[in-house]
């Protein structure tokens, strides 16, 4: 018969409300504060290994776990925040799974703030048992601008940090232009006709981008019109 502390944490992952991700620390405490009871380290340890290999938790790093319980729709992107401080699921991965980029691939593209009082993030890729993420580091002025219009900046339809189509757009556009940056400026192939271009001006003032995105949408817009003709 199991545990009581293990029938607390599975009813806790299966919950409504349970996170589509939780750390080893965050199911140890559903198991004990829920049952009462504080289980030995070495049952936990045992009982974890048992949740993953029957696929009900899928490790992404040492310590963070994806819910299978919570739907099979959980995806590795959701655990970006836990793989680095403050990251932003954005550029190239929002931009293929909005419909404006052709291309699909597996990478988590994701921005990080560089901030004052903050270690400098790791930046560049790196490969997870969920899968591979890629991370950029911004400036945080520049990763909160226009934080005054949160849905210019997130995509609210998602319980987790991923920039709007726009915002990834802007990201790349910013990035692109830096010369601390190695990411080209984005292929000008990108569907913009699904996309608020209204929330993209905003965008580009708030950010400090708009000579580039002026000068990346005329090639853009440019180029559209070559695949009309032709």
């Amino acid at each position: 018969m199991n545990s009581a502390w293990k029938v607390a944490g599975e009813r806790a992952l299966l919950a409504s409300d349970a996170p589509h991700v939780i750390t080893t620390q965050d199911l140890l405490g559903y198991a004990a504060v829920n049952s009462g009871q504080r289980p030995a380290s070495a049952s936990f340890t045992r009982w974890l290994k048992t949740l993953v290999n029957v696929g009900k938790l899928q490790p992404v790093t040492r310590g963070v776990y994806l819910n299978r319980y919570s739907g099979p729709t959980v995806h590795a992107a959701e655990a970006a925040q836990y793989l680095r401080r403050g990251a932003i699921v954005s550029l190239a991965w929002v931009l293929e799974r909005s419909g404006a980029l052709n291309n699909f691939g597996d990478t988590v593209t994701c921005v990080v703030p560089l901030a004052k009082g903050w270690a400098p993030p790791k930046v560049g890729n790196q490969l997870t048992a969920a899968g591979p993420f890629r991370f950029f580091a911004m400036p945080q002025h520049v990763v909160l601008a226009g934080s005054s219009r949160i849905d210019d900046v997130q995509d609210l339809k998602y319980g987790y940090p991923r920039a709007t189509p726009e915002r990834a757009l802007m990201d790349w556009v910013y990035l692109g232009a830096s010369m601390r940056s190695r990411l080209p400026l984005p292929p000008v192939d990108i569907d913009l006709r699904e996309m608020n271009i209204g929330r993209l001006n905003r965008l580009a003032k708030a950010m400090g981008t708009e000579n580039a995105w002026a000068a990346w949408h005329a090639k853009q817009k440019h180029h559209e019109q070559a695949d009309h003709v032709a």
